[in-house]
C-alpha cells in the first residue's frame, strides 16, 4: 500500500484526483485496490522501495506502518465502472490470484495552481477553464492511435 503523493513530487496538496478506470473486471482475486479509510485525511507517512521485480510499481512503495484489515475498504470495479481517490489515501491491490488480467486506465487531473516543489518541467493537456499558471507545458490532445504527431510528443516527453 501507498500513497501517490509520497513519490510524485507536488508535496502534500489539493487539487488533484486520480481517476482508475476498470477495462477488466476488478475483483479481489484480480487483484482490485484497497483503500484505507480516511488516510486522505492525514500528511504523507514513510514509505519504503522495495524495489520487487514483481511488482508493477516502479519501486514497490509501501507505506512503513502497519494497516488494520478493519481499516481497508474494497474498491470493486466491474468493466467501466471508475474509482477517483485522493493523491494522500493510502491505497494498494493484491496479487493476482485469477486465471484472467485485471487492466485499467489511470487518468490524473490537476488544478492548474499545482506544481512540482522543484519546478520540474512536466507536461498537461488542459481540459477546461482557465490554465495559464506556467506550471505546465501544455499539449494537444491525442489527434489519433498512434499518430505520427503524438509520437513525436511522446517521446519528447
Amino acid at each position: 500500500m501507498h500513497q501517490d503523493l509520497a513519490y510524485w513530487g507536488l508535496g502534500e496538496i489539493d487539487g488533484i484526483l486520480t481517476a482508475w478506470l476498470a477495462l477488466s473486471p476488478a475483483t479481489p482475486q484480480s487483484g482490485c485496490m484497497n483503500f484505507v479509510k480516511g488516510s486522505h485525511e492525514n500528511l504523507i507517512v514513510p514509505h519504503e522501495d522495495n524495489f520487487d521485480e514483481l511488482n508493477l510499481l516502479s519501486r514497490d512503495q509501501e507505506v512503513k506502518v502497519d494497516v488494520a484489515k478493519e481499516d481497508k475498504s474494497s474498491g470493486v470495479l466491474s468493466t467501466g465502472e471508475i474509482s477517483l481517490h485522493h493523491g494522500l489515501i493510502v491505497h494498494g491491490s493484491g496479487a493476482n490470484i485469477s486465471h484472467d488480467r485485471r487492466i485499467g486506465v489511470v487518468m490524473r487531473f490537476l488544478s492548474p495552481h499545482v506544481k512540482k516543489t522543484n519546478n520540474a518541467l512536466d507536461y498537461g493537456v488542459p481540459m477546461r477553464g482557465p490554465y495559464d499558471t506556467g506550471n505546465y507545458t501544455l499539449c494537444d490532445a491525442p489527434r489519433g492511435l498512434f499518430h505520427p504527431a503524438d509520437r513525436l510528443r511522446y517521446e519528447e516527453i
